[in-house]
């Protein structure tokens, strides 16, 4: 049995349009089976998140359940958290990373400001799966000072990452993929950073990539 973790991204969800269509391709597989990890289940859970409590979560999820060699796939900031797990513990076969943040300043936070704000103080952010904004404390990119290098491939790496896309780039990717080029291969697409429109995509890199057992 192959076990695929899917790990959202920022303000998303366990149920979130990749893990329903992923849900949804291997319903009733005898063969692989689906995990999609919910960060944030409560507002409550989503105001206190760092990454470092994503990666805790992520480790608990898979000691609970004795998941060996797990595949992951990873979302933006859930990419962070899937490669920073590899790298950290090991045992990791490959990771597809979608729109991936490769550290936690490859986007709009800011590093100088994490530096010197308040990690009790409070951000209001519009949560994609609760559909309402939910206050969001600053420890998160006090948290994200301990992200700020990219680490290098844990496992082989395939990377689609949108050309459009303006919450992280993709100049990104392509530095990571030029610095690591037998372990990270890039897919460029022309899509923004959703890539919902790439769900073909993606899960022809399931089955050619993913899924291949060496």
């Amino acid at each position: 049995m192959q076990h695929i973790i899917s790990l959202h991204g920022f303000a998303s969800s366990g149920n979130s349009t990749k893990a329903r269509f992923l849900r949804q391709k291997f319903a009733g597989s005898p063969d692989v089976t689906v995990h999609a990890i919910d960060f944030n289940p409560t507002p409550t859970d989503f105001e206190y998140m760092t990454v470092t409590g994503m990666i805790n979560r992520l480790r608990q999820y898979i000691l609970d359940r004795e998941i060996a060699a797990p595949l992951l796939i990873g979302s933006s900031m859930g990419a962070l958290v899937g490669l920073n797990y590899a790298h950290r513990f090991g045992g990791v076969n490959r990771l597809l990373l979608m729109a991936p943040a490769l550290s936690y300043f490859s986007g709009s936070r800011e590093e100088e400001a994490a530096r010197t704000i308040d990690p009790e103080q409070t951000q209001l952010v519009q949560h994609y799966a609760f559909e309402t904004e939910i206050p969001l404390r600053c420890a998160i990119d006090v948290d994200g000072l301990l992200y700020r290098q990219r680490v290098p491939p844990p496992a082989p790496i395939t990377i689609i990452h949108g050309r459009f896309d303006d919450v992280v780039p993709i100049a990104h990717s392509r530095e990571y993929a030029a610095q690591y080029p037998a372990q990270v291969k890039l897919i460029e697409v022309d899509s923004d950073h959703p890539l919902h429109d790439q769900l073909d995509l993606m899960w022809q890199q399931v089955q050619t990539f993913l899924l291949v057992e060496e």
